[in-house]
């Protein structure tokens, strides 16, 4: 897009529009994973059924969109952003609107798996919503707002346990949820941008990072969503093991989710300023947040919530850096590129919880937690590859240049 079109576009919409529509698709697609998580404890004693079912719930949701994220960005890049984000945040509503109606666990469980396929078109679309539709000094910022996304539906799900589902139930939580994604589907802004497809041959010859590059950096997003899911769908557990109240744990994961959000935010208003290494600073992210989940192994209520505060604000505040990585890197082809990198994330983000569900039930919530901290150090670990890669290509352009 030129830079004419892009700033008649902004005068048109307004970033501030883009961005609340951005917000509330994404915070729709990952509703119903990480209410089903928050809300935890009452479904389990309702509905009957376990920590590991709880983990299988999460990772089919993951697994789903893991296996649809390549064929969503294909989606993406030809229907353009804002019939994707339409259609992502309307299939989100109809399956919250569906859970709410859960009889069983198997109805629960099939919904939330299948609300992983609007999930998996939501998240291209987004981000070519943001390529298209905000100024690219302010693209930071942008990732940021929608990663900050996920720990606001979090957020959301800690606050709606004392102030819905313990009052007037479990269901109309998700009926609520669902009223939103319908509201978001309706409010996505028109961009000419995100109405026009990209052609095919634009797609393929858009440069950008080698594949080998984007399959370390899908793999170490994997690596570190598969700790960091947990979060969402563990944490009012854990908190009512080492002994807080159900009301109070729903409590602990919005202040964890908070923390998330202020990082995100943080992080991507940062970006915007100078050329900062986005790499080296999610390395470090992840390792910071390695530390926050050994902490949450501890049995103790002040060193878990710093444990909780460091996991969500480190651990888990790194995304929206690295779809704003992958976009600068691939500025021809960012639904492509992202839902390549994506794949990865999402495939972590089934097995995690899905791992983390069998650990805790066989060998305690500490173990779990543990385990969580070695993939986090892992996932940072293998981004340094990356990293000397891209300084080599840098240094490479820069001889020739002279």
């Amino acid at each position: 897009m030129s830079a004419t079109t892009e700033a008649g576009t902004q005068r048109t919409v307004g970033v501030p529009r883009v961005l609340a529509s951005v917000a509330a698709v994404v915070t729709c697609g990952v509703f119903p994973v990480f209410l089903i998580g928050g809300l935890g404890v009452q479904l389990q004693q309702d509905l009957g059924f376990g920590a590991a079912l709880l983990g299988v719930g999460a990772a089919g949701f993951f697994g789903v969109a893991s296996v649809f994220s390549r064929s969503m960005g294909w989606v993406t890049e030809r229907v353009g952003a804002r019939l994707g984000m339409r259609l992502g945040a309307l299939g989100s509503a109809l399956c919250l609107f569906g859970l709410a109606a859960a009889p069983n666990v198997i109805w629960l469980l099939a919904l939330l798996w299948l609300a992983g396929l609007p999930n998996s078109l939501a998240q291209p679309a987004s981000n070519l919503l943001i390529a298209q539709g905000i100024p690219a000094a302010r693209r930071g910022m942008g990732f940021g707002v929608k990663q900050s996304s996920i720990p606001t539906a979090t957020l959301l799900a800690g606050v709606a346990v004392p102030a819905i589902a313990l009052t007037i139930g479990w269901r109309w939580v998700f009926v609520i949820a669902g009223g939103v994604g319908l509201v978001a589907a309706l409010v996505v802004p028109k961009l000419p941008g995100a109405e026009r497809s990209a052609s095919p041959d634009r797609v393929e010859r858009g440069g950008g990072s080698p594949r080998g590059a984007l399959l370390l950096i899908a793999i170490s997003g994997g690596l570190g969503s598969a700790a960091a899911n947990a979060l969402g769908a563990f944490v009012t557990t854990t908190a009512v093991g080492v002994g807080f109240s159900p009301s109070a744990a729903g409590l602990v994961l919005s202040l964890g989710s908070a923390a998330g959000l202020i990082v995100r935010l943080g992080a991507g208003v940062l970006a915007d300023r100078g050329d900062p290494n986005l790499l080296r600073a999610i390395t470090v992210m992840l390792l910071i947040g390695a530390a926050g989940y050994g902490l949450m192994a501890a049995h103790s209520q002040p060193v878990f919530l710093v444990g909780v505060a460091i996991g969500f604000g480190a651990g888990w505040a790194w995304p929206g850096l690295l779809n704003f990585a992958v976009a600068k890197l691939n500025p021809g082809r960012v639904a492509s590129a992202t839902s390549f990198t994506q794949t990865g994330i999402y495939l972590g983000g089934s097995l995690g919880p899905l791992l983390f569900g069998l650990l805790a039930q066989h060998m305690g919530l500490a173990s779990a937690w543990l385990a969580a901290g070695v993939c986090a150090v892992t996932a940072g670990l293998l981004l340094l590859p990356v990293q000397r890669s891209r300084r080599g290509v840098s240094a490479s352009a820069s001889s020739r240049r002279s």
